[in-house]
């Protein structure tokens, strides 16, 4: 986590976490089969998904419940939209390093490689520019209803998200999506949740419709 957190914010959504990777670890294989495939077809109704040309996805780590947009993915490919995933830079955060990213374009299951962490990442293929991509699908163990997530507690994703004004969607299941849940000031909501049961749209996240939305702006604030 960075070294700049609050420890008793650090310790709630420590708390949070392992609230949700224990309900996540509940599901038996055909419930988490069934119910990621519910959230997909949800998430394939939205016209966020179906106006983007370039989509930033999560390959799913199925051996921790992570919702499996798999098939999401293979629609994606299908209705020949670009697709990319993210590859970790920096493995030393919890030291000092900055979390880093950097993003490639996904050409199918033989690019991917597992990463010290066992995420699944593209290898050999073009690095894509943030200002190339029209959407993110974001992975979380839990969101609330303002937008904001609980991850896993790198910063990752909010270090990428900060400066990005296209739509982000997040999904998660039903019982994953909460009220409140702890938030820092570097933390990045999100402005779609999507559940098997609703589609979530916080308000005040509102995406620009200029055409110039996904260019890079001025950091709000530290991270």
């Amino acid at each position: 986590m960075p070294p700049s957190i609050d420890t008793d914010m650090a310790r709630r959504k420590q708390a949070f976490r392992d609230r949700f990777e224990t309900f996540r670890r509940a599901l038996n294989p055909e419930v988490y089969r069934r119910r990621s495939a519910a959230l997909v077809q949800r998430l394939r109704t939205l016209p966020e998904v179906a106006e983007a040309e370039t989509v930033h996805v999560y390959w799913p780590l199925t051996s921790r419940h992570e919702v499996d947009i798999r098939p999401l993915i293979s629609w994606m490919e299908e209705q020949k939209k670009q697709i990319v995933l993210p590859v970790v830079v920096t493995f030393g955060h919890q030291e000092g390093q900055a979390p880093v990213l950097t993003h490639r374009r996904f050409t199918g299951i033989g690019s991917l490689q597992p990463n010290r962490w066992g995420i699944q990442e593209p290898t050999g293929t073009e690095t894509v520019p943030l200002e190339a991509l029209d959407l993110v699908v974001v992975p979380a163990l839990a969101a609330d209803r303002k937008g904001y997530r609980i991850g896993y507690g790198g910063g990752f994703y909010d270090a990428f998200l900060r400066n990005l004004t296209i739509p982000t969607i997040c999904p998660v299941f039903a019982e994953c999506l909460v009220d409140a849940v702890p938030s820092d000031a570097h933390d990045v909501p999100v402005t779609v949740i999507v559940t098997e049961d609703e589609v979530h749209r916080p308000t005040g996240n509102v995406t620009s419709p200029d055409p110039n939305r996904n260019m890079p702006q001025p950091k709000q604030g530290p991270h």
